[in-house]
């Protein structure tokens, strides 16, 4: 009898401490790439982020519920001193609920450089070898279109459009699909 009062106790004491506790909310925003965790939010931190309607919104978050976010919206924006500065000046601008399967990309890190994935190094590269190119034929009198030299333009040409293509596929954003997911856990 003693062993019986003991273990629905236990149990009473286990199922009162699970029900008072919120362990067991979603209360953790989590951006994943491929099933690898990248970053991730609790209440009270800022969060930016684009919306469906391709619209950038930051914010602080206020509450995570299940499925969906509650942000407090705000802008940042400098704004001039008596003394000739600049300081932050915020303006809030109102709680905005969403729910996560609206958030349709998140900033890339402002540490990661695009510039080997966007284009910008090809189109340099090249342009600056053709501008060289015509400017040392004109100042040297070499004709400008003989056979040798137009090869190496329209190779020069060719990088130039590689690197105009890279620059129309690439994204300064991660876009939310099948990649980048977001989940509450």
């Amino acid at each position: 009898m003693f062993v019986v009062k003991y273990l629905v106790g236990i149990f009473a004491t286990v199922v009162l401490t699970t029900a008072i506790s919120h362990a067991q909310l979603g209360n953790t925003l989590v951006l994943k790439e491929k099933g690898r965790t990248i970053q991730s939010w609790i209440e009270k931190d800022c969060i930016t982020f684009r919306f469906s309607n391709t619209q950038w919104i930051e914010g602080k978050i206020k509450t995570i519920l299940k499925d969906s976010l509650l942000i407090n919206m705000y802008r940042a924006q400098q704004s001039p001193t008596v003394f000739g500065g600049f300081r932050v000046d915020t303006t809030w601008l109102g709680f905005l609920k969403i729910s996560i399967h609206e958030i349709s990309g998140m900033p890339q890190s402002r540490y990661k450089s695009g510039m080997f994935t966007n284009g910008v190094l090809f189109k340099l590269g090249s342009g600056a070898y053709m501008f060289l190119n015509i400017v040392n034929s004109i100042i040297k009198g070499y004709p400008l279109f003989d056979a040798s030299n137009t090869t190496k333009l329209l190779v020069a040409a060719g990088f130039y459009g590689i690197g105009t293509l890279q620059q129309q596929k690439h994204k300064d954003y991660l876009p939310i699909g099948k990649k980048y997911t977001v989940a509450i856990y």
